[in-house]
Order: structure tokens, then sequence, then C-alpha cells
């Protein structure tokens, strides 16, 4: 499905509050215009009546939404802001905005960094375009938002907000879908899949996460049968511990992608699964749970987003070690880096230590990616893995953190990456002005 963008740009946002249709005062600002026969003979007491010409809507949309971005109009927030007796979403309450209303509203302040972006596009397919606008915390300390603002009846109505109150990434498509990708805590990650509809109004496709140990007891929540369940007994549960959850139309599924080795952890994750099931969840394959969350289906092409001073912001592209062109991973592995900190601080901290924070980003979805901690056979020059320190499915785009020592003269992990039959692997070991750390790749040399 083809959508058809005019300009672009938006942020972070979910834990989705989804809202629908009201009005804002607003109006448009059309002239009419006269015209006569000339040839006509008239007498002194006859007048011409006036031809006026319809203003066209998709254009009207376009001019109230440039003047909004310039603080010349307000929106209306929809009639779901009273729902639950009339609770705000932040600070967002059933009324009229300014642009500058709505940044006070949702804690946004630029002397902390935040940023705001917005895209004009036609979700809806129906010729009149809606307005998407992130407001974007860069300091990732208050939750950011991303609200669709449509434009009914001459009025400026706000049908949908979307929020979160963790560091997240939110990416449009054309296709009219929004994906966020949310990693709210150590041991958990969150992806939730959001269709744009017209008038600017969401509603949610599904939800997928992965939980290591503990962080399982998350699910409990989404389960009608859990209320009132204790979570203590299942606070042992090990981080070796995966399982990951999809939820669709009220639907709880999943299914375990890595079990403890340790046989007492092991029973207390078969318990755990077992009593999922008891509150209603299903329990599917490894490959069914990959089918079910897949994305490239809805996601095809990702809009460009502008910023508040104009600059367009095209989507980044990761990847520079090509492995057969089945996939690339970018490693940043040094945190004072320029190119590391602008990756922001929303990452999915795989483990954490003493030694260096590092980064990773796959182009490719599925790619198996581990760190393993062990020593250098100086006998066979080779690297002798001794323990796991993670081992994850690769979501594209994401940011991943991991944190490990680095050799001085050799290696103490190794980092792997594999896809099929193809891989690629990188030592860990500090350059030769023992100023900054280097990865070295396999595929570099």
């Amino acid at each position: 499905m083809k959508k058809k963008a005019a300009a672009v740009a938006v942020s972070t946002l979910l834990s989705v509050s989804l809202l629908a249709g009201c009005s804002a005062p607003y109006t448009a600002d059309t002239t009419a215009v006269y015209t006569s026969d000339p040839a006509s003979t008239l007498s002194n007491t006859e007048t011409v009546p006036p031809e006026t010409t319809a203003p066209d809507p998709a254009e009207e949309a376009l001019k109230a939404y440039n003047d909004f971005l310039q603080g010349k109009n307000k929106v209306s927030t929809s009639g779901c802001f009273e729902k639950d007796g009339g609770k705000s979403y932040l600070e967002l309450h059933y009324g009229n905005y300014s642009i500058d209303d709505l940044k006070k509203a949702v804690r946004f302040d630029t002397a902390s960094g935040s940023k705001m972006r917005y895209c004009i596009m036609d979700f809806g397919e129906d010729g009149i375009s809606e307005l998407a606008l992130s407001l974007e915390r860069l300091d990732h300390g208050e939750a950011s938002v991303i609200c669709v603002i449509a434009h009914e009846d001459g009025n400026l109505v706000m049908n949908a907000l979307v929020e979160e109150s963790d560091p997240n990434e939110y990416r449009l498509f054309e296709s009219g879908y929004l994906k966020s990708d949310n990693m709210p805590a150590r041991g958990i990650y969150k992806m939730s899949l959001i269709s744009v509809a017209s008038g600017g109004k969401c509603k949610e496709v599904f939800t997928f996460s992965e939980y290591l140990g503990v962080a399982a007891t998350e699910m409990f929540k989404h389960l009608s049968k859990a209320e009132g369940t204790s979570i203590e007994e299942y606070e042992a549960l090990a981080g070796d511990f995966l399982i990951r959850e999809y939820i669709a139309d009220g639907k709880v599924s999943f299914s375990v992608g890595r079990w403890s080795s340790d046989e007492a952890e092991k029973s207390l994750e078969e318990k755990f699964v077992a009593a999922l099931k008891d509150m209603g969840a299903e329990e599917v394959t490894e490959e069914r749970m990959t089918q079910l969350s897949a994305t490239k289906s809805f996601t095809a092409k990702e809009a460009t987003w502008t910023d508040q001073n104009g600059e367009s912001t095209p989507s980044s592209s990761a990847g520079v070690v090509d492995v057969a062109g089945k996939f690339g991973i970018t490693i940043y592995p040094n945190p004072d880096k320029p190119e590391y900190t602008a990756l922001g601080n929303m990452v999915y901290v795989l483990n954490s230590g003493n030694g260096t924070d590092m980064r990773f980003v796959s182009d490719a979805d599925d790619v198996t990616v581990i760190l393993e901690k062990g020593s250098w056979d100086m006998n066979t020059d080779t690297f002798a893995p001794e323990k796991e320190m993670f081992n994850i499915q690769t979501k594209a785009g994401t940011i991943y953190q991991f944190n490990c020592v680095v050799g001085d003269v050799f290696p103490y992990y190794r980092l792997r990456a594999k896809k099929g039959t193809f891989s690629a692997e990188w030592l860990v070991l500090k350059s030769q002005d023992d100023s900054v750390t280097v990865i070295k790749s396999s595929m570099d040399e």
C-alpha cells in the first residue's frame, strides 16, 4: 500500500494510549471570487450574484497544519481524553491547545535537549493528509509522545496520542504503520506495531516482547486469569531464561527461546510456563513466534521526518561489515566517540560489568549474535571460548549494548554473528597506541 507523503518527521513513544474524535476552533481563510458576464445589460438595481470557488480540502488541511506549527491556531483533543472520569495523558486534557500549550502539557523542555519533528502523510488514502507530530525528550528522563492530528470540518483534531514512559524508538512507514521499539528495563524488549488510519485514528496491531529471567513475570499482567496471582515464587527465575510473548486481539501467545542449564532453575521455569498455560496463554514454537512477530509486510518503506527547523531527517542505515550480502553489523566500541554518543540512550542492554560498554547494530532481523568469554590459546593462536555472556536474535536497526573487558595483548572476549551458513567474528583488543578500544574483525583481515 503506497502512502502519499508531503513533509516529514517523528521520534519516541508508546505504552499505547489511543484516542478518538473531537474538534478545535479553526476557520479556514477562504476568499470569494466574483465574476460577471460583460456582455449582459443590467439595470441600475440589478446585482450579479457572486460565484464562489470551493476551497480544496487537501490544501486547507496543509495550510491549517502549517499555521498550527507556527502557533497561529489550535488543535482540540478528542473525546477520548474524557475517558475514565476525565483522566489526562501526561498533562494533556480534553480541550484546545496551541503548539506551545501542547509542548508544556507533555513536559517538552528544550533546555534538556528536546526535539520536535513532524510528518504530513495521507494515512487513509482519501486525499486528505494528516499531521504526525513527535515530541522527543533526548535526555530520556521523561516520556516522549507522538500525536496524530487531522483536519475535520475546518478544525484541527487530535484523534490519537501514543506515549511511553521509557526510552523508545518510533519509526513511521509510508504504508501507514508506526513501529515502536521499547527497552524499558534490563531483561525486557518490547515492540508494538500500530496502524494509522484516516483521520489519524490509531489501532494496535500486535505487541511482541522478549523477557530474560524474572522480567518474564510481567506477562502475568496481560492474562485475564492472573489477577491476584503471586509472583514471589518466580522471583528466582534466572537470567538465562528467555521467553517471548505475542499479544494480538486480546490473546497471549508465547514461546521459550532458551532454558537455564541448571536443573533446579529449569524446574522453576517449567512451573512458570505451566502457570502461563493455566491462565490462558498459548505456547507456540519459536518458528511460529518468528512468523507472528514479523513486520516486513507492514514496514516496506520508512517515512522521512522534518525537524521543526525545516531540515529533513531521512531514516538511517546500518551495516558496515557485510557478510556475503546476507547481513551487516556495525560495531561501536568507543563510548567517547561521537558516532557512539550519537546513538543516544535508547538501547537494549544485554549485560553489564566492570569493562567497557560497547554497542552494535544489525541491518537484518534474526542474526544470531553471541558474546563469549574465554582465553587465547598461544599454541594454536586461536580463541578458546569458556562461557557465553549472551546469545540473542537481532532485530534490524535496534541498538544493542554489551559490556566486556578489553584485552591488552590477547583477547578475553569474542563477538560472533551468524545467519544461515554465513558468519563473522570480532576479537576485543586495544589499539596499538593504547588509547582507544578496537574490535579486530575476521572480516577485516
